[in-house]
């Protein structure tokens, strides 16, 4: 079973980002995991689930939402 975050690394066109529905299933499967476990996963590598603009559920990467918080701020 790969690791989601190994996964990642070779996936550069994922950002640190993930769509909750198709995106999640397809990164579970090739990992291994349910999407149930999958999320769970997500949770303890510092994902949270939000919602972009679109009004789709995403999973991003703590540090990233930080910065564009930042970012607008400016």
């Amino acid at each position: 079973m790969k690791a989601i975050q190994e996964y990642m690394k070779h996936k550069p066109c994922l950002r640190g980002q993930i769509l909750d529905r198709g995106e999640l299933k397809r990164v579970a499967q090739a990992c291994g995991l349910s999407p149930q476990e999958a999320r769970s996963e997500l949770k303890r590598l510092g994902f949270t689930l939000t919602t972009n603009h679109h009004g789709l559920r995403i999973w991003r990467k703590q540090q990233e939402e930080d910065a564009v918080v930042s970012t607008s701020e400016s």
